[in-house]
């Protein structure tokens, strides 16, 4: 069970990285490609790179999001697990 837990961890942790990067490199392109849609959507001052910034607040975005789809996923296979524990210990009573 310990080990399942760890695995599942190690998991969410991977998926929530993985999206972190992804979604930092979206918004790094989307910065590259209009500049000015990023100054305006995050209030950016003169002085600071938009790329830059987009590509930190899109991490930040890609981890919560990513945290959030593999929590889920793990939690859903673990309600799936116990479903199937619960139908094989159902059929070995009949």
């Amino acid at each position: 069970m310990v080990k399942t837990a760890i695995q599942l961890f190690g998991v969410v942790l991977a998926g929530a990285l993985i999206s972190a990067i992804l979604g930092g490199l979206f918004a790094m392109i989307v910065a590259l490609i209009s500049p000015d849609f990023v100054s305006g959507l995050f209030s950016l001052k003169e002085n600071v790179s938009a790329a830059r910034y987009a590509f930190s607040v899109g991490m930040i975005w890609g981890l919560f999001i990513g945290a959030a789809v593999s929590g889920f996923a793990c939690g859903l296979s673990v309600l799936l697990g116990l479903l199937k524990l619960r139908i094989n210990i159902g059929n070995k009573d009949q």
